[in-house]
């Protein structure tokens, strides 16, 4: 296994520059790996922070006003806009990072108010983005001001409880403390759950805690019916009165925005937030089930990015992917599934898909509601579309580990993704020279000549470099050689049918450490 240690050390092989890329991005294209060799990771990690953010907003009005025949922009110019960022944007490590924080500050157009804001929730990917490498605490205020979390989580146009017996809604109070801080129960620095006297769980806070905490998201309103611009306040509807959250006393007569401020310090630096937040990210980014030692690493750095600065996501992301079991550890410690949607987008960037009739646009959505069980800001709640604990039946709930993409992994999904991946190639039997702009073509020739020179060999390595960071396993490539058996069937065909067989397997469905 390497000693690789991407805090210090440059690249040195393609299989390291095609791990970091694998875990940093949304997957290599080909070549890529080849040119980060000798480069210094935090190098690449400065010069992705420094590129301007590609703007899904932008990118769903190009998509409208190219493609679609509504009055507004749809879903599916939405899911379009994302791939062309995810395929062609030069800000990967950004992106990858605003899909990861989509999945821990949910908003999801599955909800009925934002299903028709498509727009909106375009801005919404955009906010995250633009937040992934600022503090914690500018992050969480602008997912929590955010209109369209407020209409997701009901907080908007909340008010303040009267004689009639209104209460102000509790649902951002209770979300926000539960899914985007602290969690429910109290964690150690390592991530383990503090025990009480009974060796019961510790809980982060109580109903009480709930109820008034709801009483400080009282009087933010939307003036925007579009819920692209922040919420603002009203402040009759706040509620002014004297709190007590959290240990922490609120003093009467301090208006919504102020209040606002000081509960993001408190989520900001109570204990159990660095290292419940920081597990989340690691298992979404690298491997389902980080040791204590990896998060409490990690989670130290959130406590103190090493300048005094409590809550800096830049030196917490920097610590993800730079920390010494990435490289050094091995499956299962360093491991997860792939999620299916972006196994599919892994896919497609490394074999360089382009739209057909040289579209400037990608005119699939990848029929995002039946392929993946998964679609960006489309979960089907706030709690994700699978939970960060979900173990499932056999080895993996018998070593005591975790899968939690396999939740939403079922035979209805392996067939209908296995499918998508057997069509990949066939655009490039049918109709190369009649190319449909609503289709993605990608690029197989140098598979196919491989093919055309009987070049088992070659072919194996190929597909090794472009899906298995170099380091196909020695089963695959052996079932490979024995699936090419001399049978008379056109080059095109052969790569259809191999690929298949490669990129179908579990060997690519879950990332490892193979560097």
């Amino acid at each position: 296994m390497s000693t690789f240690e991407p805090s210090q050390s440059s690249f040195t092989t393609f299989s390291q520059a095609s791990r970091w890329l694998d875990i940093a991005t949304f997957g290599p294209h080909n070549g890529q790996p080849q040119s980060l060799i000798h480069q210094y990771p935090r190098d690449w990690f400065n010069v992705q922070i420094a590129l301007t953010p590609s703007s899904h907003h932008q990118q769903i009005l190009r998509q409208f006003r190219a493609q679609d025949k509504g009055k507004i922009p749809s879903r599916s110019s939405r899911i379009r806009a994302w791939l062309d960022i995810a395929f062609y944007g030069e800000d990967q490590l950004r992106q990858r990072l605003g899909y990861v924080l989509s999945q821990i500050f949910v908003a999801s157009d599955r909800d009925a108010t934002l299903s028709k804001k498509a727009e909106a929730m375009a801005a919404y990917n955009d906010l995250l983005c633009r937040h992934a490498f600022d503090n914690y605490k500018v992050l969480l205020k602008a997912v929590s001001v955010s209109a369209v979390m407020g209409h997701y989580l009901t907080m908007v146009d909340n008010k303040k409880g009267d004689a009639a017996g209104r209460k102000p809604d509790e649902n951002y109070a209770r979300e926000v403390m539960q899914l985007f801080s602290m969690g429910l129960n109290e964690r150690n620095l390592d991530g383990t759950l503090k025990q009480d006297a009974d060796r019961q769980p510790v809980p982060c806070y109580s109903e009480k805690d709930i109820q008034e905490l709801a009483r400080v998201f009282t009087g933010w309103v939307s003036q925007d019916k579009k819920l692209i611009e922040p919420m603002t306040t009203n402040e009759t509807f706040h509620d002014r009165g004297e709190k007590q959250i959290l240990g922490h006393r609120f003093e009467a007569g301090v208006s919504a925005e102020a209040e606002m401020d000081e509960v993001m310090e408190i989520l900001l630096q109570h204990p159990s937030t660095p290292p419940n937040l920081c597990k989340n990210l690691i298992q979404k980014l690298v491997t389902s089930n980080p040791s204590p030692a990896y998060v409490k690493r990690v989670a130290s750095v959130f406590v103190d990015n090493g300048k005094g600065v409590r809550g800096d996501m830049k030196a917490v992301f920097w610590a993800i992917l730079s920390d010494e079991e990435v490289f050094s550890q091995s499956s299962p410690a360093i491991s997860k599934v792939r999620e299916p949607w972006l196994s599919l987008v892994y896919i497609y960037r490394a074999l360089n898909a382009k739209p057909g009739g040289n579209n400037p646009l990608v005119g699939t959505d990848l029929v995002y509601l039946r392929t993946c069980n998964q679609y960006p800001l489309g979960s089907p709640s706030v709690f994700n579309f699978y939970q960060p604990d979900y173990a499932p039946q056999g080895i993996v709930s018998n070593e005591g580990l975790v899968a939690p993409e396999m939740e939403i992994v079922d035979w209805s999904h392996v067939i209908y993704v296995h499918n998508q991946i057997f069509a990949m190639t066939r655009l490039n039997l049918q109709g190369p020279d009649k190319p449909n702009q609503k289709q993605l073509y990608v690029d197989v020739e140098s598979l196919k000549a491989h093919v055309n020179r009987g070049d088992i060999n070659g072919f194996i390595d190929e597909v090794s470099m472009r899906f298995f960071n170099g380091q196909m396993p020695n089963e695959l490539q052996h079932h490979l050689k024995a699936q090419f058996n001399g049978v008379k069937l056109n080059a095109g065909k052969w790569v259809q049918r191999l690929l298949f067989f490669a990129l179908s397997s579990p060997y690519f469905h879950v990332m490892e450490n193979r560097a």
